[in-house]
């Protein structure tokens, strides 16, 4: 797939998939959609409420974000680069988590625990890969994996990063840093 503009210098444009493009029975159609705000805070709210998503994007001891601090992480990662809503396909399209592309992190969320486990995530890394290529990049990074969120870890070595770092954070939880190269 290629994208079919650019919306701004260095800024990839919403992806769709067709259905035909998809492993049948398995993973539903996936669309990037651009995020919308301030009203994709209000869709985002019961994600970031939810322990186990908080668990392993953010860390154990991170308290349910309020709106505003979802609002605030939306406009920081914009700064940053893109940010998407990740929807799927199942007889209309569902808000199942959000994504973003930056030069230094890649952060992928399922927030709707219903749609883990089913493929969503790695369609999301591979148009975020192909949409990096397409910009031009020259490496992926994935910033901050926390050393149990082996989902990921899996998702992020199965499309071929690297881990090219291991530390610990402010509240003593060990996380790993991922890099891919594109060429």
């Amino acid at each position: 797939m290629t994208l079919s503009d650019v919306s701004k210098p260095g800024v990839a444009t919403p992806r769709t998939e067709t259905a035909e493009s998809q492993q049948p029975c398995v993973t539903p159609p996936v669309k990037l959609r651009h995020l919308a705000l301030p009203g994709d805070v209000e869709t985002a709210a019961s994600w970031y409420a939810n322990p186990e998503v908080l668990y392993f994007s953010e860390g154990a001891k991170v308290p349910p974000f309020s709106k505003h601090r979802i609002e605030n992480m939306y406009r920081w990662l914009s700064e940053k680069g893109t940010v998407y809503i990740i929807e799927v396909f199942e007889g209309k399209w569902v808000p199942v988590g959000d994504a973003a592309l930056c030069k230094d992190l890649i952060p992928i969320v399922i927030g709707d625990n219903r749609y883990r486990n089913r493929g969503i995530g790695s369609r999301v890394l591979e148009l975020l890969i192909e949409d990096a290529i397409t910009l031009g990049w020259n490496t992926l990074i994935a910033h901050k994996v926390f050393s149990y969120n082996t989902p990921s870890i899996k998702l992020f070595e199965k499309y071929g990063f690297i881990r090219t770092f291991v530390g610990v954070d402010e509240n003593g939880e060990m996380f790993f840093r991922y890099e891919k190269s594109l060429h």
